[in-house]
């Protein structure tokens, strides 16, 4: 079976990665037997996508739809592969498809593979190929009759040793590292999250129970890295310190063979107790943990269901910059109901407490407690907006807007960011603040871009 895997069209993305979960997904294809490519569109547009898509003969082709803004250009291939493919299976994952399947399965897909992927793909391919029916199989979703039919979930893998070991050597990277300006890869440690944030998917996604990796597969991922030339590795877990016990033995295999591989992760407020956590991540060569702080308010923090106090990160900040870790805090305005004086109390707790930071809106994203409350589900131009500060709740959108993009004009204009981003600092510190002035010119661009469409769609609309 010849297979095509497709990372799609992302009008804006944080970092040019690799994808992971492709990646998985392309090796669990190969130990089912199936003849598999991989396909990153995720900066072409989407005509050149479509032509290289269109350029092969596939039995089957998988798209990625993880993210909202992703959603448009999923289903649009979708609907033009159908027309021009119509015997091939079309197929779907990621967060977006996984929890709205009907945005895909209405726009020409066969089949969503629901949750976490591999075990159910790989079933999925197996059975294809031996001609058995995949009707029942768990963690898969499909229209039956016109109807969707959404079977049981598939069980959670509890041993994630499991999973394929990505040595890389099935993958040319030098197209995305040349386009980073770095030799980045994300790896995960763990899965799964003990919390359930009210504006997060994560435990839909994922599952509420964590799991992780051992230390010595852990260690193993960091050779290979190594040994590839990898320039900088970012731990992609929800929060990579929930097992601190475990985040503190492969920290110490780490140090022991000496790896010296620069490497990030994400953690939350809470996670870390034992201060001598913070002087082995410093020994093994963490240069960037990303803080989940999201607000400086107590009252947002309840709505939010953060289990974290301010002080609280407040100390786990100080702690890490104290090792001469990069800080780079996670804040979200726009909470239904937030107070001007709310808004720039978290934004001074973020200057106050980071080195870096990245503030977003909060958006209805599937699966959170705002999504159901949001009118424009299933409208694609409404997707569109996601992931460049559009979709703003709440009764104050204007005044949440324009706070929003004065704090961006600041914080991009301090000299001394600038500097360090384009002038000083070793080739991964200096990544670290550079990325952040690329993905604000691309949010700033698509917004400019997507204004002019509008402009122009009633003059072409009135000329028909």
């Amino acid at each position: 079976m010849n297979v095509l895997l497709v990372s799609p069209n992302v009008d804006v993305c944080l970092e040019r990665t690799p994808s992971m979960g492709l990646m998985n997904l392309y090796l669990v294809a190969e130990q089912a037997g199936c003849s598999v490519e991989w396909l990153d569109l995720t900066e072409a547009t989407y005509a050149e996508g479509l032509e290289r898509i269109l350029s092969g003969q596939y039995d089957l082709i998988g798209i990625s739809c993880n993210f909202t803004n992703s959603a448009p250009y999923c289903m649009s291939y979708g609907r033009d592969i159908r027309r021009e493919r119509p015997d091939a299976i079309l197929v779907s994952g990621g967060n977006h498809a996984t929890l709205v399947p009907e945005d895909l399965l209405h726009n020409g897909y066969d089949y969503v593979v629901c949750g976490e992927g591999e075990v159910t793909f790989q079933e999925f391919l197996r059975a294809l190929m031996s001609g058995d029916s995949v009707r029942d199989l768990e963690g898969l979703c499909q229209l039956v009759g016109g109807e969707i039919v959404t079977n049981p979930p598939r069980e959670l893998i509890e041993d994630l040793d499991t999973l394929p070991l990505n040595d890389y050597s099935r993958f040319d990277l030098e197209e995305c590292f040349t386009s980073a300006g770095l030799r980045h890869i994300s790896m995960e440690t763990s899965r799964g999250c003990i919390y359930n944030c009210a504006f997060c998917t994560t435990v839909k996604m994922w599952g509420r129970r964590h799991r992780h990796k051992s230390p010595e597969r852990i260690l193993e991922e960091f050779r290979i890295a190594k040994a590839r030339g990898i320039d900088f590795v970012f731990i992609e877990d929800d929060d990579a310190a929930l097992d601190e016990q475990n985040l503190r033995e492969w920290c110490r295999l780490v140090i022991n063979e000496n790896i010296g591989l620069p490497w990030g992760m994400g953690v939350g407020t809470c996670s870390i107790k034992d201060d001598s956590t913070f002087d082995l991540l410093a020994r093994a060569n963490c240069v960037k943990v990303q803080v989940s702080i999201e607000s400086a308010n107590p009252r947002i923090l309840k709505e939010y269901r953060k289990p974290h106090t301010v002080e609280g990160s407040r100390r786990l900040c100080r702690s890490l910059r104290e090792r001469g870790i990069l800080v780079c805090g996670q804040g979200i305005v726009g909470c239904p109901g937030e107070t001007t004086r709310e808004v720039l109390r978290t934004y001074s707790h973020l200057a106050k407490t980071t080195d870096l930071w990245v503030m977003s809106i909060l958006e209805p994203r599937p699966g959170s407690d705002y999504w159901d409350k949001w009118e424009k589900k299933g409208d694609p131009s409404a997707y569109s907006l996601f992931g460049k500060a559009n979709v703003i709740l709440g009764e104050k959108r204007v005044l949440t807007y324009l706070l929003y993009r004065l704090a961006a004009l600041l914080y991009f204009m301090n000299p001394r960011r600038f500097a360090r981003a384009f002038l000083a600092g070793d080739k991964v510190r200096q990544y670290l603040y550079r990325i952040q002035y690329r993905v604000a010119w691309h949010v700033v661009k698509q917004n400019v871009l997507d204004f002019a469409k509008g402009l122009a769609r009633p003059r072409a609309d009135a000329g028909t």
